[in-house]
Parts: C-alpha cells; structure tokens; sequence
C-alpha cells in the first residue's frame, strides 16, 4: 500500500501524456520507480533517486526564460528539490522557479509538461542518482524582468533563435519542440 503522497504522484504520472518515446521511457522509469520509493521527495534518498520539479517558463510572447546554473555551468529551466515537508511537485516547481528567476509564480497556474529521468553526477557526500524531474508550463507576462537568485548566475528570456544557437539538453529541447508543437514558443 503507498502512502498519499507516493498514491498522488502515481496519479500525477499515469494521466500525464508524453510527447514521444523518449518521454514515454522516462516516464515509465518514473513509475517503476514509485512502485517501491518509500520517500519520493526526500532529496536524501539516492537509490535509485527522488522527485524534482521544475519550470518550464514561457513568456506570453513565446519567448523561454532560462537561468545560467552556477554549478552545471550551462543554460537549464529552473528548478530543484522539495524542501522538507513539500509533497507536491507542481509547488516545488513553480517555488524553485520563482527563487531563480526572481519572480512570483503561483503554484495553481502550472501545469505538468513535460517527465525526464537523469543521472545527476556525484556531488560533494551525495553520490550518482536519478532526479526524476516532473516539469511544469508556467506561463508569465513577458515583460517581467529576471533578476535571477539562488543557484542562478545569470537569467534571461529567449528567442526561439536564440535558443537554437545555445546548447541545451535532450529534455529542454524536447519541451521545446512540444511549447512550439502548442504554439506557446515562436
């Protein structure tokens, strides 16, 4: 029997509708993971992994808000880990997102996008895991300045152009083909 928290991601992820086969593949890693995660959230469980969340920030003309991670060293969507207590992705998303960008989002306005399971490299006492990252559309008024913060050096809108001239990861680009597949990104 799973506990409430583990029985919603479940949910969370079985009505979830991935874009292709790679997606597919994540997300059914996700859920063979859930059938034994005792402590999905729990950024300290490292076998296999635990749940992130994080954003998928489109501005309402189609421009993607990205932030420059100071430890990754490359151009990623926000996001991260659930602080204790934290049960639910889509707040853990948009909270992460608000932090490094510097701005408000409000967790009832996300949406879950996009599933993508990987390995995170071993970091200080924490050893090689999997996030299994559930990303969410937050949609925001384009005007809206990125101070950044937190993990963020840098944050800054994008063009679609611009975006193709970055490198970006499999799983950002794939949300970027279904944000343009919906017509959010141009």
């Amino acid at each position: 029997m799973y506990d409430t928290t583990t029985a919603d991601l479940i949910a969370l992820t079985r009505r979830h509708r991935p874009g292709d086969d790679d997606e597919r593949r994540h997300l059914l890693a996700a859920l063979d993971w859930l059938a034994t995660a005792g402590r999905p959230f729990d950024r300290d469980a490292f076998d296999p992994g635990h749940a992130t969340g994080s954003g998928f920030v489109v501005g309402r003309d189609g421009r993607v808000a990205l932030i420059f991670h100071s430890k990754l060293e490359l151009w990623v969507q926000p996001g991260g880990h659930a602080e204790p207590g934290e049960t639910d992705v889509a707040a853990v998303a948009a909270r992460e997102s608000a932090e490094e960008l510097g701005v408000t989002i409000d967790p009832a306005s996300v949406s879950l996008f996009d599933i993508d399971v990987h390995r995170v490299a071993p970091r200080g006492a924490a050893p090689s895991h999997l996030h299994f990252d559930y990303r969410h559309l937050c949609l925001i008024d384009a005007g809206v300045d990125l101070p950044g913060g937190s993990d963020a050096r840098e944050a800054r809108w994008f063009s679609r152009a611009e975006l193709s001239r970055i490198g970006l990861d499999p799983g950002l680009r794939r949300m970027i083909r279904k944000a343009e597949a919906a017509g959010l990104v141009s």
